[in-house]
């Protein structure tokens, strides 16, 4: 049985390969992992299979032993015990809607065990494969799945509790400081760090979960029980004979673990002695290697192979008498199980909304400096500040509620007509009677937004924990960064979002700090992985921290957007204040989880309470189904494709239930949308409010549009159409025929389109997005020098333009058009031949930018053109 210990700690280490949990997922490695381990579960015919096969043969008369003499490796098959062909087949039938619906790497698991069951249910009959060999394979792929799904739920907990706190209650960090002084360091323990002493410095390495318990072993664990819970079913044992062998394995494991730390502990300090004293100390890699994990599970597959391999003695086997034989009584069981699953997930994704509330959304002003609202951003403010507001993301959420600022002290009065208070980032502290009446405010049935920034920076965090732990939790003073990709922190929303996140698209955070929930009663609304936090510089003046690998340092998974409840309201903490910036408020998903925290705390009321039900009614269910399964030989392939079939209705339930009752909100007041296409335009655009000031960049050009106060939006595909107007930035992608005829509705229902494009656009495509209007750009001429366009608008100098053709000319250069106009149906399509003086290198190169004369022309210019644009004063 060494090799499937082997299997087991293989598909262990899979996950950590595929899930990101630290390194970004590396398919190739994933998939040769999962292939190897689960081909060390595939079995070979050995005399005593065949031999007891026999026997067993023998001892049934007749049909028995033609059988078994005609059926090469029948013997093995009496001990693999696969699944019968009929159940094998109705397995496969349940199991099928998870498979679809699942996404990678959660996909493999169901797809091994699909698989597995298929040979069942149809079995390969071929010169090439005889019929054992074929066995083998297929309890192989049934094991390896059954295996890989008890892991995956393991993960799932284990980053679940981490998330909440990393690190090691007392006295454990006590344990791992004995230890590394047992191996002969110099170490001592102040609080959750341990302190190695060495030449160079004192390295307080974290005392955390991930150094003691990580989460391969713990997968290896489990993935071991339930390989043991499956021989023990091949045997027909009782489930009482599993407690010896899965209790061997559980003490084996933690009897290895603090020897594994010490391990780690130990190569840590042995590589720091070896590093050169001018070398940079980037030591960390060990603690999240998926192959340090995977060689570090060795001991432990010897010392399961060692202890927990025997399942004892048999039990009494369920003779003919026990075994379930009438179908209807095997359908009880599967049906029990499959809803017992489905409201057990149902628990664990469903919030119900509620009821819409009418109160007042209220920004409080009074306690914060910082990221202000009052003025806006408009054409003639610019400079760092102008971006660093929330003036436009408060301007836009004014379209879908009713706003307002709060400028004096937070009392009952204050709060009165209240539906949703947001704080954000504030600069001086809340006294005991303000939070009281916030928390007063929360309990009546008000929504209470927090949102935080990273560190403590200018007393922020201690600020909003003076409110945010009347509610049980806090903000961590920290920085999470990726541990790939340092500034690369996206998010892409689960199979079952929240409410708040189900209508975001990938976002993209700048860095945020990290929530620690403790022992609080909530929800992980976002839960980063992939990430690395690092504590607050105090000697850096914004307590951001030098980005570089530490001892102290936490990794794994980590709370990035925390909901709760007190009393009749709610609460929402956010731990990135700079996303919603001017500079980044309406990148992707930006705008959407404002609004959608602001819709789930102006609700009040739904089904909250039946939830504690679901659970209850989830565990006496499967408690039931397994009693009525007693004595059924293939009762667990059946049980757990039912399962799965009840997590994917869950899934697909909860999802449609949540949409249903908290859908985007309706704008209540209009407002001018300027749509970003992404079809056929791969412009670059910011990131996280990052302008790299490239030449084939736009992120000015795009963040000047709110200057005017337009909303824009980056859509792709038939989305793209449900804007204003739509712009089209150095389009240089393929333009699908079905888009294409999207776009001609478009105009030709009243939309309106500008195409910008120039002679840098080596690669264009526009003439494509442009023939159906009549319109060209001629990209063999090229010009140079200063447009004249319409009377009163800007001539800025121009260094290279291209002709464009038809239409009406709209902008000239040395007499020729260098952009033109175009009607049709009931729109207009302006084509743009200039478009590289809108490029980010000829902008400013940064956001922050102060313009001189000439470049404000260039300002001036793009405002001109789409407020023309936009209030259709191009007509001829």
């Amino acid at each position: 049985m060494t090799r499937h210990w082997l299997g087991v700690a293989l598909l262990a280490t899979s996950w950590l390969l595929g899930l990101s949990y630290y390194h970004q997922a590396n398919w190739l490695a994933w998939a040769i992992t999962l292939v190897v381990g689960t081909g060390l579960f595939v079995v070979r015919a050995s005399a005593r299979d065949v031999g007891n096969g026999l026997k067993a043969a023998l001892q049934t008369p007749g049909a028995g032993l033609k059988a078994a003499l005609q059926t090469p490796g029948a013997g093995l098959k009496a001990a693999l015990r696969t699944p019968a062909r009929r159940t094998a087949a109705v397995a496969l039938a349940l199991l099928l809607p998870a498979v679809w619906l699942a996404p990678w790497p959660y996909r493999a698991a169901l797809l091994l065990l699909a698989l597995g069951l298929l040979q069942d249910a149809l079995p390969v009959r071929s010169a090439g494969f005889s019929p054992h060999r074929t066995n083998g394979l297929r309890a192989a792929l049934q094991t390896a799945g059954a295996v890989l799904l008890g892991q995956c739920l393991a993960l799932a907990a284990y980053a679940g509790l981490t998330a909440r706190s990393h690190e090691l209650p007392w006295p454990l960090p006590h344990l791992l400081g004995g230890i590394a002084r047992l191996l002969g360091m110099e170490a001592a323990v102040d609080g959750s760090r341990v302190a190695i002493w060495s030449m160079r410095q004192v390295n307080s390495l974290g005392a955390t979960w991930g150094l003691l318990v990580d989460p391969a072993s713990l997968a290896f664990v489990v993935g071991g029980a339930v390989l043991l819970a499956l021989e023990a079913w091949r045997r027909r044992l009782g489930l009482l004979a599993l407690w010896r062998p899965v209790g061997a394995l559980c003490l084996a494991v933690l009897a290895w673990l603090p020897i594994r730390a010490g391990l780690l502990m130990a190569f840590y300090s042995h590589r720091l002695l070896r590093t050169d004293y001018e070398a940079p100390l980037d030591l960390m890699t060990q603690f999240w290697s998926p192959w340090v994990h995977l060689l570090l599970l060795l001991p432990p597959v010897a010392l399961a192979w060692r202890f927990a391999s025997d399942c004892g003695v048999p039990t009494a086997d369920c003779g003919p008498e026990s075994r379930i034989e009438n179908r209807k009584s095997k359908i009880a069981p599967a049906a029990l199980a499959g809803l017992a699953v489905a409201a057990l997930c149902a628990w664990a994704w469903w919030d119900p909304p509620g009821r819409r509330k009418e109160g007042r959304v209220l920004v409080d002003e009074h306690h914060s400096t910082w990221e202000p609202t009052q003025r806006p951003f408009d054409t003639a403010w610019y400079g760092h500040d102008s971006g660093y507001n929330y003036a436009c993301i408060y301007d836009y959420c004014s379209r879908f509620y009713d706003m307002g600022r709060l400028t004096t002290p937070i009392d009952d009065a204050a709060l009165d007509g209240c539906g949703v208070l947001i704080v954000k980032v504030p600069t001086s502290r809340y006294d005991p009677g303000e939070v009281a009446a916030i928390r007063r405010f929360v309990e009546r049935g008000g929504g209470l937004m927090l949102v935080g920034e990273h560190t403590d920076v200018f007393g922020t965090g201690r600020h909003i924990n003076g409110v945010a732990r009347a509610f049980g939790f806090e903000f961590r003073y920290d920085c999470l960064f990726g541990v790939d990709s340092v500034f690369d922190d996206l998010y892409l929303k689960p199979l079952v979002p929240h409410p708040i996140v189900q209508h975001l698209p990938p976002f993209d955070f700048a860095v945020s700090a990290s929530i620690a929930p403790g022992l609080s009663r909530g929800r992980a609304v976002i839960l980063g992985t992939g990430l690395k936090s690092l504590p607050a510089d105090y000697h850096a003046s914004n307590f951001y921290p030098q980005v570089q690998d530490r001892p102290d340092m936490r990794y794994g998974a980590f709370v990035q957007l925390w909901a709760t409840t007190r009393g009749r309201g709610r609460v929402v903490a956010f731990a990135d204040s700079t996303v919603f910036s001017n500079f980044s408020a309406f990148e992707p998903g930006k705008a959407e989880l404002m609004l959608g925290m602001i819709e789930w705390l102006n609700r009040a009321g739904g089904f909250g309470y039946l939830r504690g039900l679901l659970l209850a009614l989830g565990l006496a269910l499967l408690a039931l189904a397994f009693r009525l399964a007693r004595g059924w030989d293939d009762a667990w392939v059946v049980l757990l494709a039912a399962g799965t079939l009840g997590w994917a209705s869950a899934a697909v339930g909860v999802r449609a239930a949540h949409r249903a009752a908290m859908p985007m909100p309706a704008a209540l007041r209009p407002m001018t949308r300027v749509v970003i296409d992404r079809t056929a335009s791969d412009a670059l655009l910011s990131k996280s409010g990052f302008i790299g000031g490239k030449p084939e960049g736009f992120g000015i050009f795009e963040r000047w549009v709110l200057r005017l106060g337009y909303f824009t939006a980056r859509r792709s595909g038939p989305e793209a159409f449900g804007g204003d107007l739509l712009v089209f930035l150095h389009p240089s992608r393929a333009v699908p025929a079905d888009f294409l005829a999207g776009l001609v509705r478009y105009v030709e229902e009243g939309g309106r389109v500008l195409v910008v494009d120039s002679p840098e656009n080596e690669k264009s495509t526009a003439n494509s997005l442009l023939w159906p209007f009549e319109l060209e750009v001629k990209r063999q001429t090229k010009h140079q020098g200063v447009l004249a366009g319409p009377e009163g608008w800007p001539a800025p100098q121009v260094h290279s333009a291209c002709e464009v053709e038809g239409g009406k000319p709209l902008i000239t250069l040395d007499g020729k058009p260098a952009a033109a106009t175009a009607s049709y149906g009931r729109g207009r399509v302006v084509a743009l031949g200039f478009g590289s003086r809108f490029s980010d290198a000829q902008m400013g190169v940064t956001g922050d930018v102060v313009p001189d004369p000439e470049l404000r022309k260039v300002f001036d210019l793009e405002f001109a053109l789409l407020r023309a644009i936009v209030e259709d004063r191009l007509r001829e």
